[in-house]
């Protein structure tokens, strides 16, 4: 702050320009409480996706119990049957991911330009984060229904138990 003050008083002469410490350190105590509050509303959003992922991924589950006991019934492994699903999660974290990411870019521009009247530029890093993002929190999400497609057992679920 003081170099800045003294810019000032370099460019405008006979001009004397004192920091007011008080105010900046206010400010950026509000600034700091911002970015916790920023990043706090980050967390619980990821963790109520997680929270949505894994109820519809356990739906989707036991909507297509039948299907999946009668791939184990013909000899399908768990294993082959865990990495199928987990294909399916990872293309729809990817698909949901990119789905955000152009979502987000859009309404950057549109909330820059209206609230700064200025183009909000991306970042490089931010494609691949939202994506590593997305995809991880539908893998988390999706693990507790995982636990219940292994433990489907064929004859029960084609009998209709």
């Amino acid at each position: 702050m003081s170099s800045i003050a003294y810019q000032i008083e370099e460019a405008i002469p006979g001009a004397r320009a004192k920091p007011i410490l008080k105010v900046a350190g206010a400010e950026g105590a509000i600034l700091q409480k911002t970015q916790f509050l920023m990043f706090l509303i980050a967390a619980l959003s990821l963790i109520s996706a997680a929270l949505g992922i894994a109820n519809l991924m356990t739906a989707s589950i036991m909507e297509r119990s039948r299907e999946i006991g009668l791939l184990k019934a013909l000899g399908a492994s768990d294993g082959a049957i865990l990495i199928l699903s987990l294909a399916e999660t990872v293309i729809t974290g990817i698909a949901g991911g990119l789905a955000g990411i152009l979502s987000g870019l859009g309404l950057a521009r549109v909330i820059g330009q209206a609230v700064f009247a200025a183009a909000v530029a991306p970042r490089g890093i931010v494609v691949p984060l939202v994506l590593a993002l997305a995809t991880g929190v539908t893998i988390l999400g999706s693990l507790p229904a995982m636990r219940l497609l292994l433990s489907l057992r064929p004859a029960e679920v084609l009998h209709g138990r």
